[in-house]
């Protein structure tokens, strides 16, 4: 990231080589996370929190399709530092002259290194530091006070402002004291010594600082030319030229400008140390750029809780639609894409992240139905999932009858266990006893039990009763308990003597809640209402008045009509039967 807006000018020594480092900020981790690395080694991470692997949804009643909410989450770490900085510094007798008014060029270039190497510590990609003098001859500084001779110290701390500030004309005084000449100003000797820096730095970028006044004098140019070939193979040069007199194109055995011609830069003129040139490109830096969400191949349009792109390390969260799903298997896919570093906008890495789930469909079949009680006791519903074909089988469905006059009755199942069949389906049926009790509308009720979810469903029966009873004129007894034997010869009538056993029948309601009726033909006289069994004697008499009267012996009633006596029965459902006639002769005249 830039950051030319602080009071000195910084910029990084670009770099594009990839960094498998780990992350500095690990991301959430969570069920149905993948992560990825960007090229500077950041970590990108996408996640599907809900839906995941194996969910399941079941349809509302009464729709075809569910809206299932998609979530997830995503994030980007930074780079992990990875930049080697070598700071080599032009000790050589003619350092000593004036930078400007009150310093040399030697404290101008101490002061330009310990500025950069602050920027460096501050824009944080660097791993390591080093630092390098030359003069007739050049050596590596000691750069830990620690024993031995270490080539690198972390670039915060203060290894790198102790080994500057012992730089002086022709040595390095700390950490181990060295003497590099100060009659000269070698070239070749800088390079050579920035060569063994670079083969022993441990960060996949590696910047070379080279701070002269610029004028070489002392070195064989074949002796430049192959360290120069050897530095640039493994790092990026930078040339500096200190001081309000310096040159990038002076000197006798090599030039600051050959060196930023190798790798591609160019020599800065350095007149003041106070204003460093941008060479600091930052590496760790990254961005979150896109969020992606499909459904089932398609897009999704999705709303993260941060705008993108947004700048790592970052963390969001995302939703999107997942509407009208019908019932079978879904995937939700949902892919993050990232910078990093964020400099190099070719320098792209994603992660894609997709989780499956199923929706299943729960019915209950015929929504309602009508039964004529009398004709057909028996009635069957029908349960059906549907979803993923592979997985309709061995879902538990409870039934039950629960409301209704026949709330409660027991059933059977096909398949017996109440479990649906490999395609979806499962029976329920139950019967009910043909009387009156049964007549009404029953619920009956299915909840199926679908991985861990439960689902009703209810329908209506309507048990009735339409038909009506059947009634009968048996020929009966006469008061003395004797069935005349009519209708006799001739053929006169059922029976001659009128003795009738008013008789109906019903499917549904028993006899005794059977109410019947006797009419009279020849007029609109109606008897009634009697009990089943009850025995009668009908007489006919042409003009006489219609009448009823009590009967003695076995016989109940003496009914008198103008005509034939007709019978017909209601039932509790109201159901008139047919009228059936009790002939009888016509009374004498």
């Amino acid at each position: 990231m830039n950051t030319s807006t602080r009071a000195r000018r910084r910029a990084l020594l670009t770099g594009s080589a990839a960094f498998a480092v780990a992350a500095l900020v690990t991301p959430m981790a969570m069920a149905g996370t993948t992560s990825g690395n960007l090229p500077n080694g950041a970590e990108i991470t996408v996640g599907v929190t809900s839906p995941v692997d194996g969910d399941s949804f079941i349809v509302p009643s009464g729709d075809t399709t569910i809206d299932v909410p998609l979530s997830g989450t995503s994030s980007v770490a930074t780079g992990a530092p990875s930049t080697s900085w070598i700071y080599v510094v032009d000790v050589s007798g003619s350092t000593s002259l004036d930078c400007d008014a009150s310093r040399t060029i030697l404290t101008c270039e101490k002061v330009a290194v310990k500025g950069l190497n602050d920027l460096v510590v501050t824009d944080g990609s660097a791993l390591e530091s080093a630092v390098a003098a030359f003069g007739e001859g050049a050596d590596t500084a000691d750069m830990q006070g620690t024993a031995g001779d270490q080539k690198f110290t972390s670039p915060s701390g203060t290894d790198v402002n102790t080994v500057v500030d012992s730089l002086s004309a022709g040595s390095i005084g700390q950490f181990t004291g060295k003497n590099v000449g100060a009659d000269f100003t070698n070239y070749a000797a800088g390079l050579q010594a920035a060569s063994a820096l670079v083969s022993a730095a441990s960060g996949t970028q590696v910047n070379v600082v080279f701070l002269s006044d610029g004028e070489s004098n002392a070195g064989a140019i074949g002796d430049f030319t192959t360290a120069l070939t050897s530095v640039s193979a493994g790092a990026t040069i930078y040339p500096f030229a200190v001081g309000s007199g310096s040159s990038c194109g002076g000197g006798t055995a090599g030039t600051l400008n050959d060196m930023a011609t190798a790798s591609g830069t160019t020599c800065f003129a350095v007149p003041d140390p106070a204003d460093l040139p941008d060479v600091i490109t930052n590496v760790t830096g990254t961005t979150l750029k896109t969020l992606s969400v499909t459904l089932d191949g398609n897009p999704a349009a999705s709303t993260p809780s941060t705008a993108l792109p947004t700048a790592g390390p970052a963390s969001i969260t995302w939703t999107a639609p997942g509407d009208d799903l019908a019932p079978g298997l879904h995937q939700v896919c949902a892919t993050a894409t990232g910078v990093g570093p964020a400099s190099d906008a070719t320098a792209t890495g994603s992660a894609t992240r997709c989780e499956s789930f199923s929706v299943f469909g729960f019915t209950l079949t015929p929504p309602a139905a009508i039964n004529e009680l009398g004709s057909d006791n028996v009635h069957t519903v029908t349960a059906t999932v549907t979803g993923p074909a592979s997985d309709l089988g061995g879902h538990s469905v409870d039934f039950s009858v629960s409301a209704g006059p026949n709330a409660g009755e027991s059933g059977t199942c096909a398949p017996a266990a109440c479990e649906t069949d490999a395609t979806g389906h499962v029976t329920f049926t139950y019967d009910v006893p043909k009387e009156p009790a049964s007549l009404g509308t029953d619920t009956i009720s299915a909840t199926a039990t679908i991985h861990g979810d439960e689902a009703t469903r209810t329908v209506s029966k309507l048990w009735r009763d339409t038909t009506p009873p059947i009634a009968q004129c048996v020929p009966s007894t006469n008061p003395g308990g004797h069935v005349p034997a009519a209708p006799g010869n001739g053929g006169q009538g059922q029976n001659q003597d009128g003795f009738y056993r008013l008789v109906a029948h019903d499917d549904v309601w028993p006899d005794s809640d059977l109410d019947l009726f006797v009419k009279d033909d020849g007029s609109s006289q109606v008897w009634g209402p009697f009990a089943v069994d009850t025995d009668i004697k009908y007489t006919e008499a042409n003009g006489a008045k219609p009448s009823q009267k009590p009967g003695s012996g076995t016989v109940e009633w003496n009914l008198k009509g103008k005509g034939d006596a007709e019978l017909y029965a209601i039932d509790g459902s109201g159901n008139q039967s047919a009228s059936v006639k009790c002939l009888v002769p016509s009374a004498p005249k």
